[in-house]
């Protein structure tokens, strides 16, 4: 087997390259690649949080009060979205927007339920037993009395008896 110098001892190859650093410039002439030019990605980070809090505040539905308030975000933050997507400035249009539909419908169903819920609460006697607990002051034994015939009345509104529940 023959045995070869080790790398630090070989000859420089001459002629084969220039020196480093001093390479001559590409010969003129339109190359395909030579105009390519790649615009960087826009950020959608506001599109895709006004999306995300659109389909919470639709989930949030079952508490009213999250739907309306994570409903005001989406819209917020969608409408900021669109405008700058608009502008150019960033992406995500169609984000923005379902975010601004998915929040407008948390916010109409929230108003809604609430208009319902409070209606119900004032159709069964809900401001008397508010004002009877605003009198009772801290008296416990007035509360508790409040409260049953709270309860006395939404039964017999609603032709339901409202048992507590059994204790062993």
């Amino acid at each position: 087997m023959p045995e070869y110098p080790p790398p630090d001892q070989y000859p420089p190859p001459q002629g084969q390259y220039p020196p480093q650093g001093q390479y001559p410039p590409p010969p003129p002439g339109d190359y395909p690649g030579q105009q390519y030019w790649q615009e960087s990605p826009k950020r959608r980070g506001l599109a895709i949080t006004a999306l995300v809090l659109g389909i919470l505040a639709v989930v949030a539905l079952i508490t009213i009060v999250g739907a309306i308030v994570l409903g005001v975000f989406a819209v917020l933050f969608g409408i900021i979205a669109a405008v700058k997507a608009r502008r150019g400035t960033a992406g995500g249009f169609g984000m923005a927007v379902a975010g601004i539909v998915l929040g407008l419908l948390a916010l109409i169903g929230g108003v809604v339920g609430a208009i319902v819920i409070w209606g119900f609460f004032e159709d069964h006697g809900g401001r008397d037993y508010m004002d009877c607990v605003r009198d009772a002051g801290s008296d416990q034994a007035r509360l508790d009395q409040c409260q049953r015939d709270f309860e006395d009345r939404v039964g017999n509104d609603l032709g339901v008896t409202l048992t507590p529940a059994p204790t062993n």
